[in-house]
């Protein structure tokens, strides 16, 4: 039960950083600060690698609750 547990912290966090910095990067709001260029390749990379973080996690997920997984779907499909 720990491991779900933090997963789904590190599932959410991640989630919700690359979020924001999404928020960020589509509004252009790194534009009104000094050097917006580097700013921007921070924020790209944060962004890029937060759903890197959250793209394993998902898998991690997937892999623990795939008995689960199987068993939501069979019974949707009748089988």
């Amino acid at each position: 039960m720990k491991k779900n547990f933090y997963l789904d912290l590190l599932l959410f966090f991640s989630g919700l950083i690359c979020i924001a910095t999404g928020i960020v990067l589509d509004f252009h709001l790194f534009a009104g600060l000094g050097n917006g260029r580097a700013v921007k390749g921070i924020v790209t990379n944060i962004h890029t690698y937060s759903g890197y973080i959250m793209m394993v996690g998902l898998l991690f997920h997937l892999v623990w609750h795939w008995q689960w997984v199987k068993a939501v779907a069979k019974k949707q499909l009748g089988k």
